[in-house]
C-alpha cells in the first residue's frame, strides 16, 4: 500500500517550487526588473528570450495542474492507481514523477497512439 502522506508532502513541496519558478518567469516576461531595451537588435533578442520563457511558463503551469490533480487523487483515495487501466502505479515511477496518473504501460501506449 502506498503511503500517500509522503507523496502529499512531496507534491506540495514540488508545487511550491514550481510556483516560485512561475513567479520568476512572469517577472522576467513583464520586464519588472529589467526594462525593455531601446536598441532594436536587443529587443529582438529579448523577444526570442520571451518566447522561450513563455514556453517554460506554460510547461510549469501544466505541471502544477498535474500536481493539483494528484493531490485530488490523494484526497479521493485513488492516488497510485492508473487512471486508464486501474492497476497500481509502480512506486519507482511515483518516486520520479509523484504526479503520474498512469502506469508506464498505459503512458507508453498513450504516447504511441498520439504519434
Amino acid at each position: 500500500m502506498i503511503d500517500a502522506t509522503i507523496y502529499k508532502t512531496k507534491l506540495l513541496s514540488l508545487r511550491d517550487e514550481i510556483m516560485g519558478r512561475i513567479n520568476d518567469i512572469e517577472k522576467d516576461l513583464h520586464h519588472e526588473e529589467q526594462p525593455i531595451e531601446k536598441d532594436f537588435a536587443e529587443q529582438v533578442t529579448q523577444l526570442e528570450n520571451d518566447e522561450v520563457l513563455n514556453s517554460l511558463d506554460n510547461e510549469a503551469k501544466a505541471t502544477v495542474m498535474e500536481v493539483n490533480k494528484a493531490l485530488l487523487r490523494i484526497e479521493s483515495n485513488t492516488y497510485g492507481v492508473c487512471t486508464k487501466c486501474h492497476e497500481k502505479i509502480d512506486e519507482q515511477r511515483l518516486a520520479i514523477a509523484p504526479y503520474a496518473s498512469m502506469c508506464v504501460l498505459c503512458t507508453e501506449s498513450d504516447t504511441k497512439a498520439r504519434k
